[in-house]
C-alpha cells in the first residue's frame, strides 16, 4: 500500500500540547498532520486571533512500524486511540477533506455532538447582545434559530446564533409535537 492510500492513526495528547508534539515529530521525521484554525480568542481587555488546533488534543500520524514505538515516547503524547482492540485508522479521503477545508479558508469548528439541540429546548445563551438570557429552539428546513420575545412590544424575533454560544437548559417535553 503506497503512502497516498495507508490510513491514518490518531494520537491523543496531554492538554494543550498539540503543537509542541508536532514539533517533536517535525524534528523526526514522524508523517504527522495536526490541523490548525484561526479563532478569535476573547479576554476582557482584548481580542486576538489565535491558531488553535481544530481537534482539541488530537493528532493524526502515519509512522512506520518502527515508529510507532518512538511516537508514544514523544513527550505529551498519551497514548494512541483504540477501536476494537488495535489503533483507530482514518481513511486517509478524510484528512484529506480537512486538509482542502482549511487550505480553501472556510470556518469550521469542531461541534459538540454529546448534546444534540431539539425543537422546544430551552437553551441559555453564553454570548453576544442575548448573552444570560434563555431561549427556545426551532427548526425549519434549512436552519436552526431561536425566539427572542419582547413581552414590553408584544413582539417576537428570528435570531439565528451559533450553536458555540447556546447551553442547554431544559429539554423538550413535547418532542412529538416538535417538528423538524
Amino acid at each position: 500500500m503506497d503512502a497516498e492510500n495507508k490510513p491514518w492513526k490518531v494520537i491523543y495528547c496531554a492538554s494543550r500540547q498539540e503543537k509542541k508534539v508536532s514539533a517533536y515529530f517535525s524534528q523526526r521525521s514522524i508523517e504527522h498532520y495536526l490541523p490548525l484554525v484561526n479563532k478569535l480568542r476573547v479576554w476582557s481587555d482584548r481580542k486576538k486571533w489565535v491558531e488553535m488546533p481544530l481537534f482539541n488534543a488530537y493528532i493524526f500520524v502515519r509512522p512506520t512500524e518502527i515508529q510507532r514505538d518512538l511516537v508514544l515516547q514523544v513527550p505529551g503524547v498519551v497514548k494512541f486511540l483504540r477501536c476494537n482492540g488495535q489503533d483507530a485508522l482514518v481513511p486517509e479521503k478524510e484528512v484529506s477533506l480537512i486538509q482542502r477545508l482549511i487550505e480553501k479558508g472556510y470556518q469550521i469548528q469542531q461541534q459538540d455532538m454529546s448534546v444534540q439541540l431539539e425543537p422546544g429546548d430551552l437553551v441559555q445563551v453564553l454570548d453576544g447582545p442575548f448573552k444570560g438570557e434563555e431561549v427556545e429552539v426551532h427548526y425549519s428546513e434549512d436552519e436552526v434559530y431561536v425566539i427572542v420575545s419582547v413581552e414590553g412590544l408584544s413582539s417576537s424575533y428570528k435570531v439565528n446564533l451559533p450553536r458555540e454560544v447556546l447551553k442547554l437548559k431544559k429539554k423538550s417535553k413535547d418532542r412529538d409535537k416538535a417538528l423538524w
